[in-house]
């Protein structure tokens, strides 16, 4: 079993940020992509071309703002957390002023695990609902245990 206990760093919250825009800035880039081809495709059939220009124009700013401009200050707010980690299940709760939140997910049922430098994040389905195990909240277990658990869906990535 690995468990993790404690409040949330800045700077994790500031890595789960960063992580989170540029996951979106990668969408918003193929959607620029996409509505480029169409204004390519307008243009050439003589079509409407200029709402697809326009509309790549934005995109193209939004992914620009997604991926480059630094994450913005963290919440205020402190984050407590729990993560447990047994053999087939995760559970991870969230200490709110107004009780606890709590989910529970299968191993089996995590896609990958980023690993940076501070920080392992669990990812079910995209990196917004990713679940943050930061390094020095490490209560029980150890980290070997932990990247044998996630063999093969472990990517380390440098923020």
């Amino acid at each position: 079993m690995v468990e993790f206990y404690g409040e949330l760093s800045e700077k994790v919250k500031k890595t789960a940020d960063r992580l989170k825009r540029r996951y979106f800035a990668v969408w918003t880039f193929v959607l620029t992509l996409a509505v480029t081809a169409l204004a390519v495709i307008g243009g050439v059939l003589e079509g409407d071309f200029i709402v697809f220009t326009v509309f790549a124009v934005i995109l193209a700013s939004l992914t620009a703002y997604l991926y480059f401009v630094p994450p913005r200050k963290a919440a205020a707010a402190q984050i407590f957390i729990r993560v447990i980690i047994s053999e087939d299940l995760v559970r991870f709760v969230r200490y709110l002023e107004d009780g606890e939140k709590v989910k529970e997910k299968k191993i089996s049922d995590i896609r990958r695990v980023i690993k940076t430098k501070n920080c392992y994040f669990l990812v079910f389905n995209d990196i917004s609902n990713a679940i943050p195990c930061q390094r020095t909240l490490l209560k029980k277990g150890t980290f070997t245990l932990l990247e044998e658990i996630f063999k093969g869906k472990i990517r380390e990535k440098e923020v």
